[in-house]
Formats: structure tokens, C-alpha cells, sequence
């Protein structure tokens, strides 16, 4: 049961969603003269969502997804996991793992959840596991030497507790700072020490993504993709396609894929940044989302994949925003309206500093001394007979959409 100060907030929520002004929608059009797309949507329209605020213990804090629902985890307070979840309009913090391994505390490269019982993250040179189930914490030294350290860290297989961590080794003969060599390495971690089963190469200047559980390695200068699957063998994904066909147009650092629908957002590169998808029925064409001049990060789907959570910055007006939007096949291009969820960056910036919660789906940010809520599958609005937020929202952006006849809905443009 909600509390009465929860259920005026959400009421006063939906009341600001009921005036909801969705931002204008345009053609996705290409000039194929060169690089220059118009862009799909006007962020600068976007409605506003009030957040949940809370006061905390700490500063910062940084963030991830755990197995529990309605919480996220921090390693931020004390050597210690903490959960912390959200009842009765309060945060609640619960402590596992209290002293269960050597200093574990202070940030991490983090991984979604593992598995139902399980989460685990990169520090420096080792990679802890932690089981809710059986409360073991197993620490395991994946690199030895001195120069050595992880830098990214992905699951290969969660079942068999075999990971892929790209390991940065500095040439210790070296002053330069920048004289170092990097690699892929697939180590089982099912047993008490780890166990390299393959190690591959990586050129510097590579960057890899993964997509569909494929790993997608671009060397950006040669604009050259291959593709791995997770045991480091190589593989194909439609997807490799469709960016060789518009190469020309693209230029880009990571893909940010949905987890089960055929799109992508493509960022970082010197022109706009992109949505593109290789679904048979859809236009292989990149789109551009929201123009020059603004670049999209830290790019992230909900648990449930009806929800894109992106972190805006523009550049000439020097601002960082955190936007929301809806995820659907009704869609034609699957992405919906943006609306704006905050108007600085979480943690200034720094990464982790924000996770998804799961039953209810909720997306959590901090920044100081404060937790920061939107919860976004609990209530329905009290005057739209569909059972979510995401439907209610999906149903009024098609209805606009519609109505102006835009992306194709409505038959054609007046």
C-alpha cells in the first residue's frame, strides 16, 4: 500500500503528465549530399517529470542493479554491500556482505545483474562475485602484475560464470604514459581461481559494444567492423550490414543496443547521433535523434526494454540533462517522445552513478547528499482505462503523432 504523501505525488505527477505538451516530431529525411540529417525530435519542447527526492548518508553514491526488487545496490557505504530500497516514502539501507573481502569499498566497473542470486564488479586488478543465496563473496586477482588493470568488463556466459575483461598492460620500460597494450581475455570464474580459457588481441584505438551477445569490434579511423561471438570466435550480425551500407554517413564510438528489439543508438562521432535499426521491415537509413550541437552518453534501457534513459549535453550551451524515452514496436521508428527527467548531470561527471530498479521498474539517480526516483510501472493515470504509465504515454504520443501526421502516421503530411 502506498502512503498518502506517495499517492499525492503520483497524482500530482500525473496531473503534469495529463498537460503534456510532446515535443514536435519530425520527418527522418536524409540529404544525400552529405552527412547532414534533420533531426527526428525537438528536445527543447520535452515535458517535465518530478522526481522522488531523498535524503542519504554519503555523497555521490555510486549505483547498480541488484536481484532484489524495489532496490539498488551501493559499495559506497562501508566495506559493505548496501541495499537500498524505497517503502512508505523513505529509503531503507540493508548491509550484506560486511567485511567479506579486503576493502571492497569505493566504486567498481559494474555489470547488470548476473543472475537471480547474483552481482559482481571490477576493481583495479580484481573482480569480486557476490551470492545473495548461499552469502558467499568470492575475490579473485585477475591481474598480478603492477601494470597491468581491467578496464571494461562484460558476462560471457552467467551461468558458467565465465566473463570477458579487457585488461590495459603499460610497457613498464616505458616513461610514457601512453605506451601500453590492450586485450580481451575469457576467464571462467566458477572455481576459486580464475581460469584463462582465451585471450585475444586488441588493437589500440578498437572500440567494442555488444550487441545480441555478439561483440562488435570498430576500428573507427579505418571504419572497419568485425564481429566475435562471447567464446571470442568470430561471427556475423545483420547489423554489420547495415552500417557498411552507410558508412559514409556514420561516424561513431558505441553502440547502444536494445536488448531484444533490431535497433541501436549510435554516439560519439563528429556527426549527429543516430538511431539505426536492421529489422527486416525497416528503413535501413540512420535517423538522426536530436541534432547538432548536442551530444547523447551514458545511454540505458530499462530492465523490461520499454524505457530509454539518456544523458543530453550541450555543447554551446553548456547544460547536461537526463532524458526518458518510451520504447515500443507501435513506434516506426520504436522511440518515443523525450521527456526530460533532470536538468544536470548525475554525480557531475562522473559514471555510476544511476541504476534501474526492478518490480516496480524504477530509474534512480545520485547526485550530493540525495537519491533521486521516478517510478514508472506502479500507477496507472486515473483518467486512461491502460494498465501503465509506459501505455498511457506510448497511447497519447501516437494519438499526437497521428493527428499531425508525422513519421508516416495519419496518411500523408498537410
Amino acid at each position: 500500500m502506498k502512503s498518502r504523501k506517495e499517492k499525492a505525488f503520483v497524482k500530482e505527477t500525473w496531473l503534469s503528465v495529463t498537460v503534456l505538451v510532446i515535443s514536435t516530431l519530425l520527418s527522418a529525411t536524409i540529404c544525400l549530399g552529405g552527412n547532414k540529417m534533420e533531426p527526428l525530435y525537438d528536445i527543447k519542447e520535452a515535458t517535465t517529470i518530478r522526481p522522488e527526492e531523498y535524503q542519504v548518508r554519503g555523497s555521490n553514491l555510486s549505483l547498480f542493479p541488484v536481484p532484489q526488487n524495489n532496490a539498488v545496490g551501493t559499495n559506497d557505504m562501508g566495506n559493505a554491500i548496501t541495499l537500498l530500497s524505497f517503502h512508505n516514502g523513505k529509503p531503507r539501507a540493508d548491509k550484506f556482505f560486511r567485511n567479506a573481502a579486503h576493502d571492497f569499498e569505493g566504486g567498481g566497473t559494474y555489470l547488470p545483474v548476473i543472475d537471480e542470486n547474483t552481482i559482481g564488479f571490477a576493481q583495479s586488478r580484481r573482480f569480486v562475485l557476490f551470492d545473495f543465496k548461499s552469502k558467499d563473496c568470492k575475490d579473485y586477482r585477475i591481474v598480478m602484475s603492477l601494470e597491468k588493470t581491467i578496464e571494461e568488463v562484460a558476462i560471457a556466459d552467467a551461468a558458467k560464470k565465465v566473463f570477458i575483461f579487457e585488461i590495459e598492460t603499460h610497457n613498464s620500460r616505458s616513461e610514457d604514459p601512453w605506451d601500453f597494450t590492450k586485450s580481451l581475455q575469457l576467464i571462467d570464474l566458477s572455481g576459486t581461481e580464475p581460469k584463462l580459457i582465451k585471450e585475444f588481441p586488441k588493437e589500440i584505438g578498437v572500440i567494442w559494444s555488444i550487441v545480441s551477445d555478439k561483440l562488435f569490434f570498430q576500428a573507427r579511423r579505418k571504419k572497419q567492423l568485425k564481429v566475435l561471438n562471447m567464446n571470442l570466435e568470430p561471427d556475423h550480425h545483420p547489423l554489420v550490414d547495415v552500417l557498411k551500407e552507410n558508412k559514409e554517413r556514420l561516424d561513431f564510438c558505441q553502440i547502444h543496443a536494445h536488448p531484444f528489439l533490431p535497433f541501436a543508438i549510435l554516439t560519439g562521432g563528429k556527426y549527429d547521433e543516430v538511431l539505426i535499426s536492421w529489422g527486416q521491415n525497416d528503413a535501413k537509413l540512420p535517423i538522426s535523434l536530436i541534432g547538432r550541437g548536442m551530444t547523447i552518453s551514458q545511454c540505458s534501457f530499462s530492465p523490461d526494454g520499454k524505457w530509454l534513459i539518456f544523458r543530453n549535453e550541450n555543447i554551446k550551451a553548456d547544460t547536461m540533462k537526463t532524458y526518458l524515452m518510451p520504447v515500443s514496436e507501435k513506434y516506426p521508428n520504436y522511440l518515443g517522445s523525450p521527456i526530460l527527467l533532470f536538468d544536470k548531470a548525475f554525480g557531475g561527471a562522473v559514471n555510476n552513478k544511476s541504476a534501474w530498479t526492478t518490480n516496480p521498474i524504477s530509474f534512480v539517480g545520485s547526485r550530493m547528499d540525495k537519491l533521486y526516483r521516478w517510478e514508472l510501472t506502479n500507477e496507472a493515470h486515473p483518467e486512461s482505462d491502460k494498465p501503465t504509465f509506459h501505455d498511457y504515454i506510448v497511447e497519447k504520443d501516437l494519438e499526437k503523432l497521428t493527428r499531425e501526421k508525422k513519421q508516416g502516421l495519419g496518411g500523408k503530411p498537410e
